[in-house]
């Protein structure tokens, strides 16, 4: 099992247009086969415009397909557009 977790600070005032990205990357994400789960979260209880993305894949090559998605190159695209800074990006597997 791949699991992916992601960090950025959207721009403020973009904080609908992120969530509407997002959560439609997540749905059509859900679909691909080795996808576990795809979650989008923010700190429970706190202010601001940090964003998480959670997500599990079976597999390396799964991920890397669902990396070559046109949901997933050109949602990553428009998120780039309104957040600050980078994307941070880790990737994790079992031990």
């Amino acid at each position: 099992m791949i699991a992916v977790f992601a960090k950025c600070k959207v721009q403020p005032g973009k904080e609908g247009e992120f969530l509407s990205l997002a959560h439609a990357l997540a749905q059509e994400s859900r679909k691909e086969g080795a996808n576990l789960s795809y979650d989008i979260l923010k700190e429970s209880g706190k202010e601001g415009s940090e964003y998480f993305f959670l997500e599990k894949w079976q597999d390396q090559p799964g991920l890397d397909r669902h990396m070559q998605q046109p949901h997933f190159t050109d949602t990553i695209s428009a998120v780039e557009k309104i957040i600050e800074g980078q994307l941070e990006i880790h990737v994790y597997e079992n031990a």
